[in-house]
C-alpha cells in the first residue's frame, strides 16, 4: 500500500516556513538551543554576533530564491542519484526570465498551485522509481523495519536535502509523519513518505537562510551551511555534496567554516565536472541563448546558432584549451561554427559539425558580439531592442522604464508607426528629434547599436537592407562615469575601445554577481570594485571572474530583514 503525500502533508512539513520575506522562522530551533543562524545565534538575542563593518549596499537584500527548474532537477539527480524523466521535468512550470534578467533572478520568480501539484507528483514519481528501501539503505545503511533505522534515515537524508543538519524539532516533524504512515501502512511506505515530504519542503525548494537574527538591516557573515548552499547553486547549479557540507560544518562542526579553506574549496568545485553546468548557464543567460527561440532564423539552423555561440564561449572560458583573457569577448578572432552558421557569417562551410573558423575566413567578424548566434538570439535589428540589451548587459548602464501612463504608451506606438519604414538609423535619428523626455534615455542606450546596423536578424552581414538602402556602422558611444567617449567607424573600433576600458571588466563582475546571487548588484559598488580587483589580479579569465565573485562579500555576507515580527 502506498500513501499518497498530498499538499496537506506538504503544508504539515512546511509549518515552520515564514512566507513574507522568504525568511526562516527560527523560533522552533531557538527552543532547542540549536539555532540555524550565524554562530548558532537564536531569536532571543543571546549569543547574537556583532554586525560586521561591511557597507549594507555591498550585500544583497534578504529574499529567499526558489530553486530554478534546472537547479531542482540537478539537485534531485545529484542527491538521490535519479534524473528526472522528460514527463516529470515538463510538469514543472518553466522559469521564464523577463528582459535581461538571469535565470537565477529572485525578483522575477513566482509561485502558484501548479508548482505545488507538480512538486508533489514528481516527488512521488521519483521516490517510487528509486524505491524507499534503496533510499534507506543508501543514506542509513539499514532496513526500514529495523528499530531506529528511520530516525537515522531522517537525519542523513535531511542533511542532504535541507542542506544542513536537521534540528531535533525538524527531525521530529518527519518522524511524526512516518509514525502516522506506519499506523496505516508499512515502514517502507513511511520511508517513502519521508523522502516525498522532504522533496516538497521549503527547506529543499527554497534557499532559506536565517534573516531574522540580529539587528534589522545589519550585516553578518553567513554561516557555513548558508555559504555552502550559495556556492553550490552558483557553481554547480545544484545542492552541496557531502564534502561541501563537511566544509560548511567547520573545524568544530557547528557551522563556523574555516575562512582560510574557502579558496581551496572553490578550486575543488571549479575542477568538478558539475561546474560545466553553471558555466554554460551563465553564458546562456548572459547572451540570451538559454531562452531565445532564434525565431528569425531558419528552423534547422536555430539550435546550431545556440550551440555554436555557447561552444565558442566555452572555448574562451578554457574548456579543452587554456582559458583566454575575457577581452576576447570583444576582440577575439576565432569562432566555433557549424557549416550553416559559418555560411550566415559569410564563410565557406568546412563541414556539418562544429569547426574552428578564423575571422579572415568570415565577413566582418570581431569578438563574440558579432557571432551570428549572439545577434540572432536578440531577434531584432531595432536600435531600441539591441541598444537596451547591450547597454544593460555590456555597459551596466541601467535604463529606467518609460512612464506607464496612457499618454506615453500612445506616444511610443505613434513613434513606432512613423518609423516603421525607416532604416534602424533613420528611426533612431527620428527619435533623437523628439522631446527631451524621450531624447534623454534614447541617447543613452541607442548609440552602441549603431555599430551593428549592418548585421541582420540572423547575424548575417550586409551593406544594404532589403530595399537597397545603405546601412552604416559608425557612431559615437558617449562617456559614462569613468568610461571615456568612444568614437567608432565600425564594430571593430567600438570593441577595441571597450576592451581597453576598465569599466567593461567592472561590468562583467557586476553581471556575474547578479547571476551568482539572483539580486541586482547595481548599487553594490564596494563589492563590485573589490571583485574587479581580484578578477584583474587573477588574470581576467572566466575562472578568475567566478573566483572573484565566489569569495566576495556578495556571497559571504548577509543582512537581516528590515522588518521583524
Amino acid at each position: 500500500m502506498r500513501v499518497r503525500l498530498t499538499s496537506a502533508a506538504w503544508l504539515f512539513v512546511a509549518g515552520c516556513y515564514a512566507g513574507s520575506e522568504g525568511a526562516m522562522d527560527t523560533d522552533a530551533e531557538a527552543s532547542t538551543g540549536e539555532g540555524v543562524g550565524t554562530e548558532g545565534a537564536d531569536s532571543t538575542g543571546e549569543d547574537v554576533p556583532e554586525p560586521e563593518d561591511v557597507p549594507e549596499a555591498s550585500v544583497p537584500e534578504p529574499l529567499a530564491p526558489r530553486l530554478t527548474h534546472r537547479q531542482y532537477a540537478n539537485a534531485v539527480q545529484d542527491v538521490l542519484g535519479e534524473p528526472l524523466t522528460d514527463a516529470e521535468s515538463s510538469s514543472i512550470p518553466a522559469d521564464i526570465p523577463v528582459g535581461s534578467a538571469y535565470s537565477s533572478t529572485v525578483q522575477g520568480q513566482f509561485f502558484s498551485a501548479q508548482y505545488v501539484l507538480a512538486y508533489a507528483e514528481v516527488a512521488r514519481s521519483v521516490v517510487g522509481r528509486i524505491g524507499a528501501t534503496t533510499l534507506v539503505e543508501r543514506f542509513a545503511d539499514c532496513s526500514p523495519e529495523q528499530e531506529g533505522c528511520l530516525e537515522t534515515y531522517v537525519y542523513a537524508l535531511g542533511e542532504r536535502l535541507h542542506r544542513r543538519p536537521l534540528t531535533d524539532d525538524q527531525a521530529g516533524v518527519y518522524l511524526e509523519l512516518a509514525a502516522a504512515i506506519e499506523a496505516e501502512a508499512s515502514s517502507e511506505d513511511a520511508a517513502a513518505g519521508i523522502a516525498e515530504a522532504m522533496l516538497q519542503s521549503p527547506y529543499f525548494l527554497y534557499r532559506l537562510e536565517d534573516e531574522r537574527t540580529g539587528d534589522p538591516g545589519a550585516v553578518y557573515r553567513v554561516d557555513g551551511y548558508e555559504l555552502a548552499s550559495r556556492l553550490s547553486f552558483f557553481l554547480w547549479q545544484s545542492a552541496p555534496d557531502a564534502a561541501l557540507l563537511d566544509f560548511a560544518a567547520g573545524p568544530e562542526g557547528d557551522g563556523s567554516y574555516d575562512e582560510d579553506a574557502l579558496a581551496n574549496e572553490v578550486d575543488r568545485m571549479l575542477a568538478d565536472p558539475k561546474f560545466a553546468r553553471s558555466r554554460r548557464q551563465f553564458w546562456g543567460d548572459y547572451t540570451l541563448a538559454s531562452i531565445s527561440g532564434f525565431s528569425a532564423a531558419d528552423p534547422e539552423v536555430r539550435e546550431q546558432l545556440r550551440e555554436s555561440l555557447l561552444a565558442t564561449l566555452d572555448r574562451i572560458s578554457g574548456v579543452d584549451l587554456p582559458p583566454e583573457d575575457l577581452a576576447t569577448l570583444f576582440t577575439g578572432t576565432e569562432f566555433l561554427l557549424t557549416g550553416d552558421v559559418a555560411a550566415l557569417a559569410g564563410g565557406v562551410a568546412k563541414g556539418d559539425g562544429l569547426e574552428l573558423y578564423e575571422a579572415g575566413e568570415l565577413q566582418e567578424r570581431y569578438g563574440v558580439l558579432t557571432h551570428p548566434g549572439f545577434l540572432a538570439a536578440l531577434g531584432t535589428t531595432s536600435f531600441v531592442g539591441r541598444g537596451l540589451f547591450m547597454t544593460e548587459r555590456l555597459l551596466c548602464q541601467h535604463i529606467l522604464p518609460p512612464p506607464s501612463d496612457e499618454g506615453t504608451a500612445n506616444a511610443i506606438m505613434d513613434t513606432a508607426m512613423q518609423t516603421e519604414e525607416l532604416t534602424p538609423r533613420g528611426a533612431s535619428e527620428f527619435r533623437f528629434g523628439l522631446e527631451p523626455v524621450c531624447l534623454t534615455c534614447h541617447t543613452q542606450f541607442e548609440p552602441i547599436a549603431y555599430a551593428f546596423e549592418r548585421y541582420d536578424m540572423q547575424g548575417g552581414y550586409t551593406l544594404t537592407d532589403a530595399q537597397g538602402r545603405d546601412l552604416f556602422s559608425d557612431g559615437n558611444l558617449p562617456p559614462f562615469k569613468e568610461r571615456p567617449e568612444i568614437p567608432f567607424a565600425d564594430a571593430h573600433e567600438l570593441f577595441d575601445g571597450l576592451a581597453a576600458t576598465d569599466a567593461t571588466y567592472r561590468c562583467l563582475v557586476e553581471q556575474m554577481m547578479e547571476y551568482a546571487t539572483g539580486h541586482s548588484a547595481a548599487l553594490a559598488e564596494d563589492s563590485v570594485l573589490e571583485g574587479q580587483a581580484a578578477f584583474e589580479t587573477e588574470g581576467r579569465t572566466f575562472d578568475a571572474l567566478v573566483r572573484a565573485v565566489a569569495e566576495n562579500a556578495q556571497l559571504t555576507y548577509k543582512r537581516t530583514a528590515q522588518e521583524q515580527d
